[in-house]
């Protein structure tokens, strides 16, 4: 099946799964600094009513370290919004996953069963925790079949977003990584690039900034940037450029937010042709959009 048909056809099975069933759903964005989210009922998104800044040291590294505040507020956000008993998809801090893409090493296709595959195989990922010690989530790149993008989570931290949200009272369908998210929310703009182009998806922070660089759809490079404007657009430079001499062959510069940002001229060096590419859409982030996917709910 065609990249462009494969997504097509997931988006309709999603969209009559959603009409027929109708489930009240919560989309939540976590972040050491913030809580960003919105309903989701049928096939629409509702406004985005959480947008809450989090005291400093409530979280660290993706870590919850007030686990009964963040869930008192947590439960008390939903329930001054009526969302108390819809089902929860959250999406981990940034800080809480390391992404890794994997060539499927044997001859044969990918199992069924990607996850457990891999943990048989327990190939080295170069990750600061074993293996066994992680939680996994794998998704096929699209257009690559025997190529996966692993998200890699210490277990020890699910966990504790796991008693986070069983304090707060709440109903969580899933905890996805961010990043998984973030790529699944741009999945529709990727199809069809070509595998020379570079890509640039900036996603904006109070606190920091990220960066992933991808060649065609696959990431390549991943880095935390400033969160000023004027530092994060010097880094973001400098990083592209280092990308560059590492890959000479790359072509082009498309740039993506993750959400709005005032500041995406300052991305784009002054007669530049790269487009900025604009955050749209009913969702408050790539971040929810990707949550609200079917190649996160696959």
């Amino acid at each position: 099946m065609e990249v462009s048909s494969f997504l097509k056809d997931l988006q309709l099975r999603w969209g009559a799964w959603m009409a027929v069933f109708s489930p009240q759903l919560v989309l939540l964005e976590l972040h050491d600094d913030s809580l960003k989210g919105q309903s989701h009922s049928a096939r629409s998104p509702g406004p985005v009513t959480i947008d809450t800044p989090l005291p400093p040291q409530t979280c660290r590294d993706g870590m919850p370290l007030e686990a009964e505040a963040l869930g008192d507020l947590i439960g008390d956000l939903l329930a001054r919004d009526k969302l108390i008993n819809a089902y929860v998809l959250a999406s981990l801090p940034p800080e809480a996953s390391l992404c890794r893409v994997v060539d499927w090493p044997s001859a044969d296709p990918v199992p069924e069963n990607p996850i457990a595959a891999l943990r048989n195989l327990d190939p080295s990922l170069n990750l600061p925790y074993a293996l066994a010690d992680a939680c996994l989530d794998v998704q096929p790149l699209p257009g690559h079949p025997k190529r996966l993008l692993v998200a890699a989570t210490p277990r020890k931290l699910v966990e504790a977003w796991e008693e986070v949200f069983d304090l707060a009272g709440v109903r969580l369908d899933r905890l996805a990584p961010a990043q998984t998210c973030l790529l699944a929310g741009l999945a529709p703009e990727l199809t069809g690039l070509a595998a020379s182009e570079l890509v640039a998806v900036v996603a904006p922070g109070e606190e920091d900034s990220r960066l992933i660089l991808l060649r065609g759809d696959v990431p390549v490079f991943e880095k935390i940037l400033p969160s000023d404007p004027e530092e994060l657009a010097a880094e973001f430079d400098r990083c592209v450029a280092f990308y560059r001499r590492q890959d000479p062959s790359c072509r082009g510069l498309t740039v993506f937010l993750s959400r709005p940002w005032d500041h995406a001229e300052l991305l784009v060096p002054p007669g530049s042709p790269a487009p900025v590419e604009p955050f749209h859409g009913n969702y408050g982030s790539l971040v929810l959009q990707g949550l609200a996917s079917p190649l996160v709910a696959a």
